[in-house]
Order: C-alpha cells, then structure tokens, then sequence
C-alpha cells in the first residue's frame, strides 16, 4: 500500500508513516548543498529500540531536533528507503555511512 505526504504534518495518520528505523534521528550535516549523515546517534535515540526517549518533548530538550514536515521531508534528509519519501519522484537521498545501522548487514 502506498502512503501519501498528503497527511498533516503531526497528526496520527502523518506519524503513522514512520517505520521507526531511527535513522532520522542520526546527526547530519550540509555540505555544499548536499546532507551527509554521521554515525553519531542523537543523544536521545535509544539504539537497542531505535525511539525516542522522550518523544513528546524531543524539541524542547533538543531545539536541533527538527519535526519533519512535508518541506522538510522533501528537502532531502531522509534515507532513500524511507517510508516518508518512497514515492518522491526524483529524491535526492543523503550520503549514508558504510557502517550499522545504515549498510543493514
């Protein structure tokens, strides 16, 4: 079944789309234009459950901890494989390490 980013950004049928990988959750950055992810988990992520250990005030205890939103989502931060961004023709995916959790070996 395919999912849609047509879902308000926050809603139950928005955050249903998430698989809970946790790999969002991991520090990145921009580089000329294009985002490269770092093995360092937020600090929050617990890596054993890949959730959020405190969801609900993720934003507040960590204001670097962007609430993805359809700009966002589109804007190219999420793994290729993501359920969020699956179906976006064209999707320039960020560059992922070769090492766990992102090769999936």
């Amino acid at each position: 079944m395919k999912k849609s980013i047509n879902p308000v950004s926050g809603s139950a049928e928005w955050e249903a789309i998430c698989e809970r990988c946790g790999l969002c959750c991991y520090e990145k950055y921009d580089y000329r234009g294009r985002i490269f992810y770092t093995a360092t988990p937020c600090p929050h992520l617990n890596t054993q459950t890949r959730l959020c250990k405190n969801y609900a005030n993720r934003s507040q205890i960590h204001p670097d901890c962007a609430q993805l939103t359809p700009e966002i989502v589109a804007a190219g931060i999420l793994p290729q494989d993501c359920p969020y961004v699956r179906d976006i023709p064209a999707y320039k995916a960020p560059v992922l390490p070769d090492c766990p959790p992102f090769n999936k070996k």
